[in-house]
Formats: C-alpha cells, structure tokens, sequence
C-alpha cells in the first residue's frame, strides 16, 4: 500500500461511509466478547442507551444549576480520545511510507498519543464524578470532596471552607464506580492492573524519571490504549450500563488501526529518546551545565580543566549526531 492508499484507509476509519438506511448505533467489538468474555446482553434492548425514552435518559429541570456547565463540556473527553487516536493514526501513516525515518526513530508522535488519551480518561471521570454529584439523592459531602479534589473544614472564624487536596486519578475512578454505579472495584483484577500500567507509563512522560530512559513501541501504545478504554468497558460489562457513550465506537477505531498496522508495520515501530542507545560506560564527557552552585573541582569547565594534567579526550554529547552512531570525540 502506498501513502494515498494507506492515507484514504485511515481516513475511512476516522470517517466511515454513513447507512442511509439505517442510524448509527453504537455495538461492542467482537473482540470484546471473544478475547475478554465481556457480557453485553444488556446492550440487545430495542431502546438503546442515549435513546430519548432509554431509563438513563434524564431530563434536567428547568432553572437547575450546573446544566449548561455540565452540557458545554460533555464531550471533551471522547473528543480527546478522538484527537489521540487520530494522532496515532497519522504515525502509522508516518512510519509505514517514509522511507528515510528510523527505526527506532526519535520521541515524535507517541508520548504525544499517550499524555492526550490519558487526558481524555481523567476528563471523563472528572465529568461523569461532577454529574453524579449534582444527580445524586444522598451523595455525602466527603464523597463529593474526595471526587472534586477538595476537603471541607472549619476556619479560625468558624466558618465552613474548601481546602483544595489532590487525590490520584484512579482512587477517584474507585470512588466514582462504588458511589456512582455500586460497583466496588477488585484492585487485584487483570484489568485495573493493566490501567494502573497505563498510568505509570503516562506518569513516566508527565513526571520523567530522568534516571530511567525508555523506549516505546507501537504494541506498547495499541496496549497501552486498549488498557484505558477498557477501564471504562469492563466495569460497563458489570454494572450491565455503558459508563461513556461514545466508548465502544471508538474501540472500534482502535482495532481498525490495529489491523491496519499489522499489514503496513507488520514489524511495528519504535520511538525513543535520542541518545537512547548511547552507552558511555562511564567515560569522561562534556555536558552542558548552567546552575550556580556547580562543584567545579569534580565537574569543570574547560577553562578550569586547562589547570590539570591532561587526560582522555572527552566524548561530546552533540544533538546533530545520529540516534543510533556512537559517540564522537572532541577535536
């Protein structure tokens, strides 16, 4: 397949041909019952979830705060998830027609993809934790503070304030399903484990642990991605209501690429920092450095070197060297 015909497969998975004879309907991938065993039989109604006369379809009162809020940003995780997916899709397109990129190749377009799509997951559970909130009958009020990052506490004056205290993206998730939906979540389940993974590799390019370079594939993103969305799937197949609309199309999205990546990469891709494959073996070599209180006796300048024995040339750690060459030596 060549750039405009793997440009037009993408370009009909993101856009798919509409039935004219038929609406749209959101269905689970097959995948989803032959390789997990999720139950869907809670999706067979005729009356479909976001349905006008669907049980979880609500109306809002009239005057009732939080509506308009709550409806402006109603999409904004989907649509992340959409955004990282497209993204994704453009780096198969990438890697599978140019011929001069590397493989590995440099940090490009998936740390990108990981950081959005984790983004759509958190805006998802921030949404649906402030929909429950302003929804809910008997919410206690430490409940909703632990979902909106915030504590209740008494002043010096005695007065009732907010205190903001973070809370982690999954406790909250955890909190959300037992609250929300009676759902209390198995910690030690494959799949909450698989999206704890998911979230110390978004953890890694949010919070980079400098003294740990890493290398990521195309599997590790297709897994990775599945990870997330299935956090959101599984629980659903449990508590038998889809906990996002919107979830099971964009599954559907993400097996497409899948497919298409095994026949265009069938060896798939890696993307890594670029000095990823150096290895200096502790060899002396010169860093850039620009802080104040630098120890100048261990680590000096060249000015400060002229004062020593001559030693080792040092290695020079140059951005304009290829990814893969080895070091070169300073002149």
């Amino acid at each position: 397949m060549d750039y405009d015909d793997i440009s037009t497969e993408i370009d009909s998975i993101f856009n798919p041909e509409p039935d004219d004879e038929d609406f749209h309907r959101e269905w689970p991938q097959e995948r989803l019952r032959n390789h997990h065993g999720f139950d869907f039989s809670y999706m067979d109604e005729f009356n479909w979830e976001g349905a006008t006369m669907h049980p979880h379809t609500r109306l809002w009162p009239e005057k009732e705060p939080g509506g308009d809020e709550l409806t402006r940003s109603m999409d904004v995780g989907k649509r992340l998830f959409y955004a990282a997916l497209r993204v994704f899709g453009d780096s198969i397109l990438t890697y599978a027609t140019d011929k001069k990129l590397r493989n590995p190749s440099e940090l490009r377009y998936y740390p990108p993809v990981i950081l959005t799509f984790w983004s759509g997951f958190e805006a998802f559970i921030r949404h649906s934790s402030e929909l429950m909130i302003h929804t809910s009958k008997d919410l206690s009020v430490a409940a909703a503070d632990y979902l909106r990052d915030e504590l209740t506490v008494l002043s010096r004056k005695g007065t009732v304030e907010k205190e903001t205290k973070h809370r982690p993206a999954l406790d909250r998730y955890a909190v959300l399903l037992q609250y929300g939906f009676g759902y209390k979540v198995d910690r030690g389940s494959k799949y909450w484990q698989a999206l704890e993974r998911a979230r110390d590799l978004r953890d890694y390019y949010t919070h980079i642990d400098a003294m740990n370079s890493r290398a990521l594939s195309s599997k590790d993103v297709f897994d990775f991605l599945e990870a997330v969305m299935l956090g959101i799937i599984w629980p659903s197949s449990r508590v038998k209501r889809t906990l996002q609309l919107g979830i099971f199309d964009l599954h559907w999205i993400w097996d497409q690429l899948r497919e298409l990546a095994q026949t265009v990469l069938p060896e798939g891709h890696i993307e890594q920092p670029f000095f990823h494959g150096w290895h200096l073996n502790g060899e002396q070599h010169l860093f850039y450095c620009p802080f104040t209180n630098v120890d100048n006796v261990k680590f000096p300048n060249s000015d400060e070197q002229m004062g020593r024995p001559p030693r080792k040339d040092p290695v020079v750690i140059s951005p304009s060297a290829a990814p893969n060459s080895a070091p070169s030596q300073a002149e």
